[in-house]
């Protein structure tokens, strides 16, 4: 369970409205408000956790190395579920990546619409409206995504990216989902000025009556 970068207790996330939510189990933020854990302002890289395409030492066939959360797993192309254990590492018999975490809605039978990758650094914005991230999914290019709120703490975490829905999560922690931060379009509707029929942009209406014409 992840804690507040706050107060340090303990939280659980809620995905409402569209939104990300961190819902203290003890009702409120507790403390003085000076953080004591990590809320991954500003820039930050992960040099740990890693994914790239290589070949297999044991048998030389193309293959995906992910080292991640203190451990390394080898698997079979392709990037798209199910995401396949490669056999000269996998004691099991034809056994997935995943298979072991909650995750729904994802098809299997090379459903390239599914993503999965290391985050390998974050930038959270000033006032953490959005937070850009940079995929390593093993591929000659990374994914870069901007996320909507603080996504700091998916850096270095194996994340599914979900290219329809334009959402991301932990593999590990499937209830934590962010969407793409999309900002509002400008308003480019033109409409009259009531007192000299002059056309502006909407958004301006009042400030130009206030210089123009005087109004308080």
């Amino acid at each position: 369970m992840s804690t507040c970068s706050r107060c340090g207790n303990l939280v659980e996330f809620r995905y409402v409205n569209g939104r990300c939510i961190p819902l203290h189990l003890y009702g409120s933020c507790i403390g003085d408000g000076t953080p004591r854990v990590n809320d991954y302002s500003g820039y930050n890289t992960s040099y740990e956790s890693t994914c790239f395409c290589t070949n297999c030492p044991e048998c030389g066939d193309e293959v995906f190395f992910i080292r991640h959360n203190g451990g390394s797993v080898w698997i079979d192309p392709p990037l798209g579920p199910p995401w396949y254990k490669h056999d000269c590492f996998d004691t099991l018999p034809r056994t997935t990546l995943v298979s072991t975490y909650r995750i729904s809605g994802i098809k299997e039978n090379g459903d390239l619409r599914h993503v999965i990758g290391i985050v390998k650094s974050t930038c959270v914005e000033y006032l953490k409206t959005y937070t850009e991230v940079v995929l390593e999914t093993g591929e000659s290019e990374n994914i870069e995504l901007k996320l909507r709120n603080n996504a700091g703490f998916l850096l270095g975490k194996l994340c599914i990216y979900n290219k329809k829905s334009e959402t991301i999560w932990p593999v590990e922690e499937p209830t934590y989902i962010f969407e793409l931060y999309k900002p509002a379009p400008l308003s480019t509707e033109l409409i009259n000025c009531p007192e000299c029929n002059a056309k502006l942009n909407s958004k301006n209406l009042n400030k130009h009556l206030r210089r123009q014409h005087g109004h308080s």
